[in-house]
């Protein structure tokens, strides 16, 4: 009589890179969805800039203006992961590949942890060709390669948060279609911020919505550790005044909301 040897479940470690090598794998041979998603930032950091750069500065000076933009549109980059980790979640859940995962004895963790770090690589790649695009418009970094070094890891660290947000969408709403509708949603939230203008500019209501917008206290970090000039006013709530503490609250917060219910989503499918 042949005894069966219980099957070796791997750590949770080993389990989540093997599901960010099958994402990565997607998109080597993909390449277009990377510049899918480098192509909206690109366009509006061309239409602001140049465009509207001139009416938009005040002063004329569009050179100082691009310096502002820049930070604004490397978070609006990171911010633009929701819809593409969102929509991986979804047509993985949705093609079945989920349940594949399912059926194997890895940890369940591992299988969201593994998409919103492939995603979050993936983003990296695109702020660093978005920086190149913003240094050819002329963006400097005013500041010292250790503040510049914590401007890019706030970065990334929000498109780590933001990845988990678009795995809940993906999980949540199963319907592809109205998925969909869901990247104009992301890009009206964005607009509620400082990303193009300052917020003192803005009517009272939608000034106290713009200035307590989580990406507006992304930006405005950003923008702090890079040295881009602008001045964040006296009167402004405590997310401008303090904006890398209240990046990292509010990337704690994002992250405290979305892991519990994708776990619970990922849980509750059947292992096959």
């Amino acid at each position: 009589m042949t005894a069966t040897l219980p099957a070796r479940v791997p750590s949770t470690l080993s389990a989540t890179a093997m599901t960010f090598g099958r994402i990565l794998s997607a998109y080597r041979h993909s390449p277009a969805l990377l510049a899918v998603t480098l192509a909206a930032p690109a366009g509006m950091m061309l239409l602001f800039g140049f465009v509207f750069g001139g009416a938009l500065s005040g002063d004329g000076d569009t050179g100082a203006y691009r310096s502002y933009l820049t930070p604004g549109v490397l978070v609006l980059v990171s911010a633009m992961g929701l819809a593409a980790t969102a929509s991986t979640a979804n047509a993985d859940l949705n093609s079945g590949l989920t349940d594949r995962f399912r059926a194997l004895p890895l940890p369940t963790f591992s299988i969201p942890a593994g998409l919103a770090l492939a995603e979050t690589l993936t983003g990296g790649l695109a702020l660093l060709l978005m920086s190149g695009i913003g240094l050819a418009a002329g963006w400097r970094i005013d500041t010292g390669i250790g503040s510049a070094t914590a401007a890019f890891a706030v970065l990334l660290l929000f498109r780590f948060a933001i990845g988990w947000v678009g795995i809940c969408l993906g999980a949540l709403v199963r319907d592809e279609q109205m998925l969909q509708q869901v990247a104009p949603l992301v890009f009206g939230t964005i607009m509620f911020s400082n990303v193009f203008v300052p917020t003192e500019s803005m009517p009272g209501g939608v000034r106290a919505v713009a200035e307590w917008n989580p990406v507006s206290a992304i930006v405005a970090a950003v923008r702090d550790l890079f040295g881009a000039p602008g001045t964040v006013p006296e009167d402004a709530a405590w997310p401008l005044r303090e904006p890398v503490a209240a990046s990292l609250l509010w990337i704690a917060v994002i992250l405290v909301v979305t892991v519990p219910v994708v776990l619970r989503q990922y849980g509750a499918l059947p292992r096959r």
